[in-house]
């Protein structure tokens, strides 16, 4: 016991003075084996768990951008369809011509059908829309079940989307559709609904089929990642399109639908998980339906992550077998890739910058770290281009919600005239209102020049002066200057109908004068609209009080969404006096838009 005593004191020292005389090459390989891989391993296995999570949140938030642009698209397209079968329902030339045709001559039936013809033609043309089929008595000497616009109501009869129309009370109803027995066999997605008669509601005058070449609308049907499933359904279950994957494809069943779903969740659909997610199309009433294989997101997070541990296990045998050579090489490099995985950690990310380029194992390494940098660069890049198209989106949305109102608003201005037998009205009415919307349509911008607006608000004005029977008039003073500057479009139009509607209407004899301004001061644009009707005491001044407060908020909203900065709406009124309604708005032109997305 007294000799073990003594020796091992001595052991001690004689593992001391071994590792105080080994070299330092040595040093470095007996530290590396025993302290380095140890806290390599534990940072390399953090910063592949990180990665993980960071490439599964970037595909799942790539998936849901991807989806919300899709719906956007989808439904705006469909919405174009509906738009068409409203008006054409509704349209006074249609109902007469279904309804009084028979009591007219041969030539004035042909002429009738005809002008129907040619309006048909030209919402086509305004609304991007494939054909209108209108399906109406055999006896009607237009009707040919070959070729043309006007077929035979008993052909349609025999259909199955006709039988879905029935079930659904003639309402507009979306259908898988093909124009007839004679058609060349395409496919395509319309909106079918029953055409009445207006002096008897009960009585039905034919049939009229809007329809859109299905596979334009699978076009817009695009995948985010490989294996997405996209289709188009109606609520009863019926796919109207797909992206591709044809009828055996794999469908969420309409027990999973979540009409109001905002975001990706897992199901398991035929025995595999799915990510899946399913939204009720408000304006159109179907299901977009969006399944991605949950292995199809694991597979390129594992793919990244064995090339990662692979790397790392190749990394430590070379770093046992010839580190001692390559002691200061190795050693300042490994030491710059740990202090960068550090920044890693801490949302740094950049690449590895070293003095010359390295071939072997860690060099590797770290030409494999800055390519996937530089993924994770794109990656960002990406995500913040999404957050663009998004915010592109909701500025599409907020101005959307602008258009219907005025559009209600002249029809039934129009109305108010076809009562009154005012053809000469109607007909400078409807030319000046197409002349707004060519203009509003602007090649599918949703930002103008001031030019262009103050165009829009001339012919919307020419409306109202009818409207009005010349008690209001109009002028419009806008520096040249500012001319060429941008602007949400349809942005000044609310103020003029305030300016009529609270202004000049509420006069006792109704008439006034309405005054458009807009001037460059100080690098800013001030834009006014004022009116001389009754005004407003000072307690009531209030950008709500000059109409709709959903109006002026959405304006608000969509100045916000382009400039980047909150633009109030300013009004200054006086009782007697009359109300003057104020934005101020930055300097934006084309160029400078252009520049800010590249």
């Amino acid at each position: 016991m007294r000799r073990k005593k003594e020796t091992s004191p001595k052991k001690r020292q004689g593992i001391r003075s071994w590792f105080s005389d080994l070299s330092l090459s040595g040093k470095i390989v007996f530290l590396v084996c025993i302290i380095g891989f140890l806290p390599l391993g534990a940072v390399l296995t953090f910063s592949v768990a990180e990665i993980r999570r960071q490439s599964e949140e970037s595909q799942i938030y790539a998936l849901e951008q991807g989806y919300n642009q899709v719906s956007q698209v989808v439904e705006d397209k469909l919405s174009r369809q509906h738009n068409i079968s409203t008006l054409l329902a509704v349209n006074d030339m249609v109902n007469l011509n279904l309804t009084m045709s028979q009591e007219e001559s041969l030539a004035d039936q042909l002429v009738s059908f005809e002008n129907m013809s040619s309006y048909a033609y030209v919402m086509e043309m305004a609304f991007d829309s494939n054909n209108i089929i209108f399906y109406i008595a055999d006896s009607l000497p237009v009707v040919n079940d070959n070729r043309g616009r006007y077929r035979s109501l008993s052909a349609a009869r025999e259909t199955e989307w006709y039988r879905q129309l029935e079930e659904n009370h003639g309402m507009p109803t979306w259908v898988g559709f093909r124009e007839d027995q004679y058609d060349t066999g395409s496919d395509y997605v319309a909106i079918v609904r029953m055409l009445w008669n207006p002096d008897d509601y009960s009585q039905s005058t034919g049939v009229m089929a809007v329809s859109l070449e299905r596979s334009l609308l699978e076009e817009l049907l695009m995948e985010v990642m490989p294996d997405q499933i996209l289709y188009l359904e109606t609520a009863e279950g019926n796919l109207l399109a797909s992206n591709g994957q044809g009828e055996g494809m794999v469908r969420l069943p309409a027990q999973y639908r979540m009409p109001g779903d905002q975001a990706f969740r897992p199901r398991k659909v035929n025995g595999e998980t799915y990510m899946v997610r399913s939204s009720l199309l408000a304006r159109s009433g179907l299901y977009l339906v969006s399944m991605v294989p949950s292995r199809s997101i694991q597979q390129e997070v594992d793919l990244v992550s064995s090339r990662i541990w692979i790397l790392f296990v190749v990394i430590c045998i070379f770093i046992v077998l010839s580190f001692i050579p390559l002691t200061r090489s190795i050693t300042s490099r490994i030491q710059l890739l740990k202090e960068q995985m550090i920044r890693v950690q801490g949302g740094e990310i950049k690449k590895i910058q070293v003095g010359r380029e390295y071939h072997d194992e860690i060099g590797q390494l770290v030409t494999h770290y800055n390519e996937m940098a530089d993924k994770m660069d794109e990656l960002m890049q990406e995500q913040y281009a999404l957050g663009q198209e998004k915010m592109g989106a909701e500025l599409k949305a907020l101005q959307s919600q602008i258009n219907p109102h005025f559009l209600y608003n002249t029809l039934d201005m129009i109305n108010w005239m076809a009562q009154k037998n005012e053809t000469d009205n109607i007909r400078s009415v409807v030319q000046a209102m197409s002349g707004f919307y060519r203009l509003t349509l602007s090649k599918g911008h949703d930002i103008v020049t001031i030019a262009d607006e103050v165009k829009m608000c001339d012919a919307y004005m020419e409306i109202q002066r009818r409207r009005y029977r010349g008690k209001i008039l109009y002028e419009a003073e806008v520096d040249r200057e500012i001319l060429d500057c941008l602007i949400p479009k349809i942005t000044l139009q609310p103020f003029l109908e305030n300016a009529i509607i609270h202004g000049i209407s509420e006069k006792e004899d109704g008439r006034g004068m309405v005054i458009l301004n807009g001037w460059m001061e100080d690098g800013r644009i001030t834009l006014s609209v004022t009116d001389d009707g009754p005004g407003m005491v000072k307690g009531e001044v209030k950008p709500s009080s000059t109409g709709s407060h959903y109006g002026m908020t959405n304006i608000e909203k969509r100045l916000k969404l382009f400039y980047g900065e909150e633009i109030p709406i300013q009004v200054e009124s006086s009782l007697g006096v009359g109300t003057c309604v104020i934005i101020n708005v930055p300097v934006r032109r084309r160029s400078e838009e252009e520049g800010e997305n590249q």
